[in-house]
């Protein structure tokens, strides 16, 4: 034992001791140390249990800062909240889907609540449990008690724009809502089929009260109760009976009744009634109205299926006293259905995501009508302030339509997020090169609909997501052939028809204007000539007249005007132009004057006047510049302002024309000025409506002229003020050009009763009433004060924001200055009876003094506490919440109960009181025996497990007394088994029971020797009792599977039980069936009978277990076995099925091995025989001379090949045609090329590989031959690389004569292959003449040596060696002799034609033809036909065309709506390419390629599913092209070889290119072409190794490398040529040369034609000229003549006449 000196402490785990004191409190489970000193180390590291239980603030304060934004209004969203709930809840409503959102704010009723009912499917108790659990979603709650009716979340099948109203997620938002908005929240609802009705109610302050009292914060209870019983209901709370009243007319329903709602969402919710309505209507927009949203205008445009949604809003206020309600489909001005009805076209197109994520889009376009945007403005949007002089506020200043506002708002599944948008994608934003103005883009809004597979934060608030998921490079937009391209498209189409725009045409220049008032907005201003609106040009010096004014005004254009900094032609939605006033007359002769010719305009003009005078009369005249006041007799001007008077002379009286022929005639200004006259009346400008006692104020006096123009008053002026039932005192402030202001010291009120204006004081002082002190009020009653706001003098004044504050309410007296404050229900606790003492402070900002009035609170005479009693043998008194012990089954009868007041006083039962006092275990109760004191009686559970709560109330629970019945077991009755779920541990619990089978302590551990256990087959030897009450080591060893009863006894009670005896643990494999022994293969062949092994325990019995996995072993390691399948799990009867499907070796073992929880499990083994198999061919072998030498050009020597089988024997056995020879140059891997029977022409080293063909995809190879194919015999003299024809002259300077410089002559074979390197001898150069030619100067290599001009000779270089084994052939090289001058045109072709190809000018190259074969030819050309040329080209064309080429084989496909096969979209002339790439696409080339869609599903339907198709509207690939994966940047990584390029750049395309880039594009993607298989590995090696992409490669040489590295094999090597069906071969080049020069031919015969045909024509036109021009000269001397005669000045009407015919038949003369 421990010393009695020894000492010791107890300690807390931060090493506080623990004395008396806090022990006391410590919680329960707290952790301890007991230690020798409180600072004595651990011995051993020690656990503390510990809670971390949410705070219930996780709950209630949720949605605090989740429904803030900046600018916005929390309510609306925290509402949607509730709504997408019921959403939810009535899915799979059959009729109309109704949705209430109650707002009651009558206090009649009750205090504030939020109510918001559905028609749904109800919840279950269940339901509603889950539902009070924080962020349990839908995907992990389970909706059932009972794990078999229990059922997963099902994704509910698409729908259009994805409303499928599955909008209620997270397990978050109705929470979150409900106590954004209120404290406490009440739900009630009741599921269909269902007679109950489930009520759940979640309170801060029962949440405060549970922590206060250390209770579960997250437990509590569920009312289930029947429809229509509001019993429970509390008076505060009395506007829920008329809500519980409705549940007996409804089979399902749910309530959320939300209270404690703040006064600032109140005043809110009713203030702002129409703004909030109007954004839940924006939110369901398309739940409400469908899913074309809600048209007004053009009803085609709405959904065919009307939503049978109704969502009702209504509102109930005190203070009006009225009912307002309204149906969001109502609403007409959400800002969709704002969009909806202002656009003119809409542009949809979907996405799709690889995860299944579905998008829908809409874009609209809304046009520039004339002189505004029809851009709908955002109601809900900050509006910033715009100041006056804003640049963007100007006349011709571009005004965006949307703003800085995003495209797109989203939607999902239906419904709107608001806080998320899509400012734009790539392909809708404008191109660099676009003609489109750049406001079109700013025309158009969208809306995005998504499904769930986009994801949202829990509020629905905001994408997650949403943004990243649509740039993702793998998303497939449609349409998907060119989506920018439709867009842009429609975009045009849209402005072109829609908008109605000024274009601005005919820039001049930039100039700053002066007359603009804001001095900021006079630069810069760009000068326009033209402007075009609404199809019509408008050019300067046009003639224009105003429309609808009063008068018409007429004028000329003199310029437009565009702010902003312009340069060219522009679009814009307004501007300005400058015109100069004419007269109407004026434009009449203006119109008649351009009949004129310009000789007859200038002879009229001769005889104008040039000067006009002007005089006043004697004693009156006006000086330039005058000033004059209004009303002076001068046409009697009253308006103020300059004024210029203007004097024009005119031809003639009748006509009014101040010009003629563009020149004005003489005219006169004289400039003036009228200014306001005199004084004569005045008026008193508007005053301050609210005027203050003793505070001055000012009177505005405007003095004007007879006018009514603003004036200065006249000198030494002195108002007078008269002023009834006021005191008044004022002076003059001021004198302004405007009129006197004069300032009015104080007014003070009279006695009389009236005032013609209103006057008040500042708030001074309060007074509350009443003013008696204290001021009684009974508890639980309410106060009402009456307070009054008094200025300086006493008297009741009313000014803004006169808030009157107090503890218990808040009062406006901002209208009357007066006010009555009505407190809540007063309710304190009194103590003893006694009185309570309140003081209630009234204050007001303003430095006004606050008031104190004091409050007793009197004891009321209402029941305020409750006794309960049980009248028994002895009178046992029931304590509050008492948990009482009872006999289970039993009765507790004679309760009696007594209520009391506040005082302390026993209140009598009446039957009022009666009425109101509620039991929960029985509805039932006798009125008579409550009036007596006396409640029903209770029965106690006849289960101990099942306590239950009681509780007896008064008055809707605000009195209430409870307690618990605890069951306690009855004297036993029977002896009762329990038996495990778990039947392979087995174990049985015994217990002694009563009659409702309560546990009973009876049984000890002493009555363990008296048990007995008996069963069929029992081993017995293990079988011991555990405890008192447990019996354990049950184990069955032998009889079959299936039911054993086990019988237990003790005493005179007995049990029997079932046990179902199942198979033991897995521990060997049994082979069942299988292929007959012994087991001989062929190598390389297999068995078809599978082998079936069976799983079994120790005893043999088969094992269902399929977590058991069976593999297949073969020993020893080199034999090669293939089976169906190397391992699998058991099935459902624990059998595994093998076949063996191909072997390779000799004498060998098979054995099959199970796995067990990581253990092994034997099994049966079976033995077998491989044997070669004859007729297998594995090798081939090749012999021939190696000492042969491999000439250029001749013939191969023999090579012997034989073919070995399995056995090691020469097979005979194959068909010759399957052998086949390969050789390619180097010896890289190989690049198949036909073989005839001669070697290369080519010297270098090649390699030769023979092939067997075993199947139609395996084929055999030898092993790879290396030969050196060497030159031939000599046969020729000839230089390195071919010259180009020399042209030499008779000149001194020495370039014009040299023929040859630096060419090397080599002896070659007679294919070019250098030879001869022992030979010896000389190379003799002489000139000569062609054969057949003769020449009588010929030139010599020698200095100044003639020639004839023009003419062609050949410089001869002749071998001379000695003993050559065969005659060499001589090297002819051709030049031309000409003459210095056409030597100097010789050099200026080719500098031209320098100059050409640098300028990027192609020039016609002549590849045959010298310069000066085609100086020759240029020179006799017009003495050819021009007809026989065409002719002659033609027939060369036809016969390139008849010249067979390579061409796809399979037919082609055609229609309007069919682009062709594939095979024959595209031609590739390189004929390796072409083999390679048509094997590549193989499997594509037959395949159809459409236009649309609709074509493709039409074709396979006709075709049964069996031909291939594709639609280019369903195709997306990414717009560009990128360079090869070694380039970065416009940088090569590193230098390849192989010659790498894209394989679809060879493909030359042979209709519609755009769209035949597309498909291949598609299928092709970005493959690559290399030379050979090791360049191509290379390649990606080091592709790979600069962490770049490689993709497929193909070689020139039939190879295929993957991209994902894999190459070799049959199937990536490509067949034969002959059988591959490749694409055809293009025309060559010469074919679109001739095609070219005959389009040249047949434009220049037409242009020869039509230029004899206008020559003709001319001469006629010029003839009838002549004629015409005489009799005009005829004509204008006889006018002249008879001008003379009359003496005017103006020409007749007959000569006007005259020049008009005129002009008209020289009209008619060169019309052509």
């Amino acid at each position: 034992g421990l010393p009695p000196w020894q000492n010791f402490c107890l300690v807390t785990t931060d090493r506080t001791v623990v004395d008396h004191v806090k022990f006391k409190e410590l919680q329960d489970n707290s952790t301890l140390y007991l230690l020798q000193s409180e600072d004595q180390d651990l011995p051993v590291a020690a656990e503390e249990v510990i809670n971390f239980v949410p705070h219930y603030n996780t709950l209630i304060e949720s949605g605090t800062f989740e429904y803030f934004a900046e600018g916005q209004k929390s309510l609306p969203c925290s509402l949607a909240e509730l709504v997408d709930n019921s959403l939810s809840a009535t899915a799979k409503n059959t009729g109309v889907r109704t949705i209430e959102i109650r707002l009651l704010f009558d206090k009649t009723f009750g205090k504030p609540a939020v109510v918001v009912l559905d028609n749904g499917c109800g919840m279950t108790s269940k339901q509603l449990n889950n539902w009070a659990v924080y962020r349990l979603s839908k995907f992990t709650r389970e909706n059932s008690a009972f794990e078999s009716e229990r059922e997963d979340y099902t994704r509910p099948d698409p729908v259009p724009r994805s409303l499928n109203s599955d909008i209620s997620y997270f397990g978050v938002g109705g929470k979150q809502a409900a106590f954004h908005i209120g404290n406490s929240v009440r739900m009630i609802s009741k599921p269909r089929n269902s007679p109950d009705v489930h009520e759940l109610v979640l309170s801060k302050d029962e949440f405060e009260k549970k922590e206060k009292n250390k209770e579960d914060v997250y437990q509590g209870t569920i009312l289930n109760r029947k429809p229509g019983d509001f019993s429970h209901i509390t008076h505060e709370e009395c506007f829920l009976q008329d809500i519980i009243k409705e549940e007996t007319r409804k089979e399902s329903f749910t309530a959320v009744v939300i209270t404690g709602v703040c006064h600032d969402h109140i005043n809110y919710l009713k203030d702002d009634f129409h703004e909030w309505t109007r954004q839940l209507a924006h939110i369901y927009h398309y739940y409400i109205h469908g899913v074309n949203g809600n048209h007004k205008m053009d009803q085609s445009q709405k959904s065919d299926v009307s939503p049978n949604i109704d969502i009702v809003v209504s509102l109930v206020d005190y203070y009006s006293n009225c009912l307002r309600q309204k149906n969001l489909k109502e609403v007409q001005d959400d800002l969709q259905t704002l969009y909806i009805n202002s656009a003119v076209d809409t542009f949809e197109f979907k996405a799709s995501t690889p995860d299944g994520g579905i998008l829908d889009g809409i874009l609209r376009y809304h046009p520039f009508l004339y002189d505004k945007e029809t851009y709908p403005k955002d109601l809900n949007a900050l509006q910033a302030p715009v100041e006056e002089d804003d640049d963007e506020n100007q006349s011709g200043t571009m005004n965006r339509a949307r703003g800085k506002r995003d495209i797109f708002e989203c939607f999902w599944n239906g419904r709107l997020i608001p806080y998320t948008t899509v400012s734009e994608f790539d392909w809708c934003r404008r191109p660099n090169k676009s003609t489109l103005p750049l406001e079109c883009f700013s025309r158009f809004s969208g809306v995005l609909f998504t499904n769930d597979k986009f994801r949202v934060n829990a509020s629905k608030q905001k994408f997650m997501d949403l943004e990243l998921k649509l740039r993702h490079k793998d998303n497939l937009f449609t349409p998907v052939f060119n989506i920018q391209k439709e867009f842009i498209q429609w975009l045009e189409k849209c402005h072109s028809q829609f908008d109605k725009q000024v274009k601005f045409l005919g820039y001049e220049t930039t100039v700053k204007r002066l007359d603009v008032s804001i001095k900021k907005s006079q630069y810069p201003w760009a000068v326009f000539s033209t402007i075009e609106l609404d199809g019509k040009i408008y050019k300067a010096g046009d003639l224009v007249k105003s429309q609808k004014t009063q008068p018409i005004y007429y004028g000329k254009v003199n310029k437009f005007f565009l702010y902003g900094d312009h340069d060219g032609d522009v679009f814009a939605t307004g501007g300005e132009v400058k015109i100069t006033r004419v007269s109407k007359r004026f434009m009449q002769f203006e119109k008649a004057m351009n009949y004129l010719s310009n000789e007859n305009k200038k002879n009229i003009l001769f005889k104008l006047p040039a000067k006009l005078g002007v005089t006043w009369p004697e004693g009156n005249p006006l000086p330039q510049n005058a000033i004059i006041p209004a009303g002076t007799p001068l046409e009697s001007l009253v308006n103020l302002g300059k004024y210029t008077l203007t004097l024009k002379a005119e031809l003639s009286d009748n006509n009014s024309k101040t010009s003629y022929g563009g020149k004005e005639l003489p005219s006169y200004e004289h400039k003036f000025t009228v200014k306001e006259g005199n004084a004569e009346n005045f008026t008193i400008g508007p005053l301050n409506p609210a005027l203050r006692i003793g505070v001055p104020f000012s009177i505005p006096m405007q003095m004007t002229d007879s006018y009514g123009h603003p004036t200065k008053p006249p000198p030494n002026l002195k108002p007078v003020l008269e002023c009834s039932d006021l005191e008044v005192s004022f002076e003059t402030m001021g004198t302004t050009t405007s009129g006197n202001w004069h300032h009015v010291n104080s007014l003070k009120t009279s006695n009389s009763p009236s005032l013609s204006i209103s006057v008040s004081g500042n708030p001074h002082s309060l007074l509350v009433k009443p003013e008696v002190k204290p001021v009684k009020v009974e508890n639980g009653n309410p106060v009402s004060f009456t307070v009054e706001v008094h200025d300086e003098a006493g008297n009741i004044t009313a000014n803004s924001k006169q808030i009157v504050r107090c503890q218990l309410a808040v009062i406006d007296c901002s209208s009357t200055g007066t006010g009555q404050i009505v407190t809540e229900p007063i309710n304190l606790k009194i103590v003893n009876g006694e009185p309570q003492m309140l003081q209630a402070k009234f204050d007001m900002p303003k430095h006004v003094v606050a008031i104190t009035t004091e409050l007793k609170v009197m004891p009321s005479c209402r029941v305020s506490r409750m006794e309960l009693f049980c009248e028994g043998e002895e009178r046992l008194e029931l304590k509050y919440k008492e948990k009482i012990q009872w006999q289970a089954g039993g009765m507790l009868e004679n309760l009696l109960f007594k209520l009391y007041d506040e005082s302390g006083q026993e209140v009598k039962v009446t039957p009022k009181i009666a009425f109101n006092i509620k039991v929960n275990w029985t509805g039932d109760i006798d009125q008579k025996a409550l009036m007596m004191g006396r409640l029903p009686d209770i029965q106690v559970p006849t289960k101990v497990q099942e306590e239950r709560f009681h509780q007896v109330s008064y008055r809707d629970h605000s009195v209430s007394f409870s307690f618990t019945i605890v069951p306690c077991p009855d004297e036993p009755a029977r002896l009762k088994a329990t038996v495990p779920e778990n039947p392979v541990k087995l174990g049985e619990t015994l217990q002694l029971v009563d009659r409702y089978d309560n546990v009973t302590n009876s049984l000890t551990s002493d009555c363990v020797r008296s048990m007995a256990v008996e069963a069929e087959g029992l081993d017995k030897s293990n079988i011991e009792s555990i405890s008192s009450v447990a019996v354990s080591g049950i184990c069955f060893n032998s009889g079959p599977l299936g039911t054993r009863e086990v019988c237990f006894s003790y005493g005179n009670y007995t049990e029997h039980i079932n046990f179902k005896v199942t198979a033991g643990i897995p521990a060997k494999l049994k082979l069942l069936s299988g292929p007959e022994m012994p087991l001989q293969f062929l190598n390389g062949t297999g068995i078809s009978t599978p082998f079936v092994v069976q799983l079994c325990d120790e005893w043999g019995n088969p094992s269902p277990d399929q977590r058991v996995v069976v593999e297949t072993r073969a020993s020893p390691s080199t034999v090669k076995v293939t089976t169906s399948v190397t391992s699998q799990p058991v099935d459902a009867e624990g059998k595994a099925a093998f076949t063996v499907v191909n072997v390779k070796g000799g004498y060998y073992q098979l054995e099959f091995v199970g796995c067990f929880n990581r253990k092994p499990i034997p099994g049966p083994h079976v033995n077998f025989n491989i044997n070669p198999d004859p007729n297998k061919p594995v090798t081939l072998s090749v012999n021939y001379d190696t000492s042969a030498r491999f000439l250029a050009g001749d013939t191969f020597p023999v090579f012997s090949v034989a073919v070995v089988s399995d056995a090691g024997s020469a097979m005979t056995a194959f068909k010759s045609a399957d052998l086949s020879m390969w050789y390619w140059r180097g010896e890289s891997l190989p690049r198949p090329e036909s073989v005839n029977k001669k070697i290369p022409q080519s010297v270098g080293t090649y390699t030769i590989q023979f092939s067997l063909r075993i199947e139609k995809t395996e084929v055999l190879f030898s092993n790879q031959i290396n030969v050196n194919v060497v030159a031939n015999q000599p046969f020729k003299l000839g230089p390195e690389c071919q010259p180009q024809t020399p042209v030499v002259s008779y000149s001194r300077d020495i370039a014009n004569r040299t023929l040859v410089e630096n060419m090397t002559l080599k002896i070659m074979d007679q294919y070019g292959n250098p030879t001869g390197q022992n030979l010896k001898g000389k190379v003799l150069v002489s000139i000569k003449c062609p054969d057949g030619e003769q020449s009588r100067n010929l030139p010599l290599l020698e200095e100044n040596s003639p020639g004839e001009n023009g003419r062609r000779y050949i410089l001869f270089f002749k071998p001379e060696v000695a003993m050559p084994p065969t005659s060499l052939s001589p090297f002819e090289l051709p030049f031309h002799f000409y003459n210095e001058n056409v030597l100097d045109a010789n050099k200026k072709e080719e500098t031209l034609k320098k100059v050409l190809e640098e300028s990027g000018i192609p020039v016609l190259q002549l590849s045959s033809v010298s310069f000066a074969d085609f100086f020759f030819f240029s020179l006799n050309r017009n003495l050819v036909d021009f007809s026989d040329l065409l002719r002659e080209k033609t027939a060369e064309k036809e016969t390139i065309e008849s010249t067979r080429r390579r061409v796809f084989p399979l037919s082609n496909r055609s229609g309007p709506d069919i682009l062709g096969k594939v095979g024959h979209l595209a031609h590739i002339s390189d004929e390796d390419a072409s083999w390679v790439i048509s094997w590549h696409l193989s499997s594509e080339m037959d395949c159809v390629i459409t236009k649309t869609t609709a074509e493709a599903q039409r074709i396979f339907r006709n075709e049964h599913g069996r031909q291939q198709v594709m639609a280019l509207d369903s195709i997306y690939v990414q717009p560009g092209s990128r360079p090869l994966p070694h380039i970065k940047q416009g940088r090569e990584l590193f230098s390849p070889v192989g010659n790498p390029l894209y394989a679809r750049n060879l493909l030359i395309y042979t209709t519609e290119e755009e769209s035949c880039e597309l498909v291949f594009k598609n299928i092709l993607g970005n493959t690559i072409l290399m030379d050979d298989i090791e360049s191509a590995t290379n390649y990606r090696k080091a592709v790979i190794q600069n962490k770049n992409y490689c993709p497929t490669i193909l070689t020139r040489d039939g190879n295929r490398l993957h991209s994902s590295g894999k190459f070799g094999g049959a199937q990536n090597k490509a067949p034969p040529r002959d059988i591959v069906k490749k694409f055809g071969a293009p025309l060559p080049q010469s074919y679109y040369t001739l095609q070219k020069e005959i389009e040249l031919l047949i434009q220049y015969r037409s242009t020869s034609e039509k230029k004899k045909d206008e020559e003709d024509k001319r001469n006629i036109t010029i003839q009838k000229l002549c004629e015409i021009q005489q009799e005009m000269e005829k004509t204008k001397k006889e006018l002249e003549e008879i001008e003379r005669q009359l003496g005017k000045i103006v020409f007749t009407e007959a000569l006007h006449k005259m020049d008009h015919a005129f002009h008209k038949r020289c009209i008619s003369c060169f019309h052509t």
